[in-house]
């Protein structure tokens, strides 16, 4: 008997009896014919199972995802999916496999299926296989060196109302620049996603209107009680990458405070800017990680010290060191005709020996700026020499404060991502505060809570006489109840109070609930909110 395959078997039932018109239910009966016998019909389904990745597996990167297939007579194709979408084309061949770029799906769970056929048309899918990818996102774009532009800068114009000042103060470049005319303006041209504006924070310090290509930013009061020079006044991020203008408008306007009150404006100074914005902590002489020996004395009479304090030594072999933890440092001191030299180390490494010599005095200098230093944990010396110029009448050597970079973003307690719960006064201007101001209180139960993205954050406070006791709660658990007192003289500004490291990545909440108690030698129980640092 004649043995032929379905296809081969139809074509000739086909030749046979459906070209000469016999009726379908005659070649139904004509299948059975003697001398033709044909296989049964394909009904049977292939057999699909994923073999990799595992159910309940986290992915990241490009995987390959594999099954195995197999059919009575074949199969012709397999088809992966992912959440129910084709994962790519159909793989006709053995092994069978796709390679899947997770970054391409959302962290998260999805659901990955292979779907076989065969030949006749069947086809079965895979039981599911449940995955979590979990990628990093994306680095942010590599951000070149921090740019000084000084108001000599040509990317810098003022228009009238504006004279130079070039003097007790050690400004940035030498000079900067001073208003006291409503309505005069400065500009400054930058391409960058994010800029900083440096002037000066003081008693008789006014009130400027900021826009950001032509359009209006933010109001910024520069009164303090203490003359913070060099600093970021202001600070815009977060802008399309490309050219931008920001013009500072004087109003005229200033703090009630202000000791200016008796003049009919108050002054706004424009001493440089810097793009792109980062992330610096000014740390007074009175902050706790100071180390000093040798002969050092506190000085809070005689100029205008940042925080109104300094350390003065004279010499030989006095030595202040202050450990920190960022990408350079810059030492802010004092220069004049009674200055001496100074060495300067880091990481025990000497990097440079410092006349102070000046015929005039200049307070709140920028003596001394490392080199770029790795990001991670260093230490800054500073050695006076008991040597001198030869045109000096001393050997003094200040240490007023130190500007520390770090890599990161900082947000401000005033930002969308800090909210406060219960009673808080915002607004305080009284010290050094990260871009002039804090919010304060005492009172129980208060807390605030900060919501970042990223593997580590930090708070910065302050630690003083007059502060207290607060409960620290990262993403709703309880981290540790941290005492910021600290015994006079020392006083910490700008200072990191807590730090988590070592996140996963992602979304968190950092909140900081006020106790209501205090150290039994403190006066008070403020607890201070300063800012957040955060890395990615």
């Amino acid at each position: 008997m004649l043995k032929i395959g379905k296809r081969a078997c139809s074509a000739a039932l086909l030749l046979t009896f459906g070209l000469v018109g016999i009726p379908s239910q005659v070649f139904a009966q004509a299948l059975c014919i003697p001398f033709l016998t044909c296989p049964p019909a394909d009904n049977s389904p292939p057999t699909v199972s994923i073999t990799s990745p595992a159910s309940g597996a986290t992915v990241s990167g490009t995987i390959n995802v594999t099954a195995n297939a197999s059919d009575n007579q074949g199969v012709a194709g397999v088809q992966f999916k992912l959440d129910g979408a084709n994962l790519g084309a159909e793989d006709t061949a053995s092994p069978y496999a796709v390679s899947w770029n997770t970054t391409t799906a959302s962290n998260g769970s999805h659901t990955l299926t292979a779907v076989a056929r065969d030949s006749a048309g069947n086809s079965t899918t895979s039981s599911p296989v449940t995955v979590t990818v979990s990628n990093a996102p994306a680095p942010p774009p590599a951000q070149g060196p921090v740019t000084r532009y000084e108001e000599t800068d040509p990317s810098v114009s003022f228009g009238p109302g504006w004279i130079q000042d070039n003097g007790l103060f050690g400004w940035s470049g030498g000079f900067a620049m001073e208003s006291q005319t409503a309505g005069a303006q400065a500009t400054f041209a930058f391409t960058g996603t994010s800029v900083a504006w440096l002037g000066m924070r003081g008693p008789d310090s006014g009130i400027a209107r900021v826009s950001i290509d032509g359009v209006f930013v933010s109001q910024v009061d520069m009164f303090a009680r203490s003359y913070e020079i060099h600093v970021p006044v202001f600070v815009a991020k977060g802008l399309a990458d490309g050219s931008h203008t920001l013009t500072i408008t004087v109003t005229g306007l200033k703090n009630t405070d202000s000791q200016a009150a008796m003049s009919p404006f108050a002054v706004v100074i424009v001493d440089a800017f810097e793009v792109p914005a980062h992330v610096v902590s000014h740390f007074q002489d009175t902050d706790p990680d100071w180390s000093y020996t040798g002969n050092w004395t506190f000085d809070d009479t005689t100029r205008s010290w940042s925080g109104w304090m300094a350390s003065i030594s004279s010499g030989p072999g006095a030595q202040a060191s202050l450990p920190f933890n960022g990408t350079s440092v810059s030492w802010i001191g004092y220069r004049g005709p009674d200055a001496g030299i100074a060495q300067v180390f880091i990481d025990g490494a000497l990097a440079g020996t410092v006349d102070l010599y000046f015929s005039v005095a200049r307070v709140q200098a920028i003596v001394f700026t490392s080199q770029q230093l790795a990001a991670g944990n260093h230490t800054i010396a500073i050695v006076a020499t008991g040597t001198k110029n030869a045109s000096s009448s001393g050997t003094l050597v200040v240490v007023d404060a130190i500007d520390v970079n770090r890599p990161g973003t900082r947000f401000e307690e005033t930002e969308p991502a800090v909210s406060f719960s219960g009673s808080w006064v915002q607004g305080n201007l009284n010290r050094a505060w990260s871009l002039g101001t804090i919010a304060e209180t005492g009172v129980a139960g208060a807390s605030v809570s900060f919501t970042f993205t990223g593997t580590e954050v930090s708070w910065i406070g302050c630690r003083k006489l007059s502060t207290g006791i607060a409960d620290v709660y990262l993403d709703g658990v309880f981290q540790t109840e941290i005492d910021t007192f600290l015994a006079p003289p020392i006083e910490a500004y700008q200072h990191t109070i807590f730090k988590a490291t070592g996140l996963a990545n992602g979304t968190h909440t950092l909140t900081i609930v006020v106790t209501g108690r205090t150290n039994p030698a403190a006066t008070n129980n403020v607890i201070v909110i300063d800012a957040f640092d955060v890395r990615p």
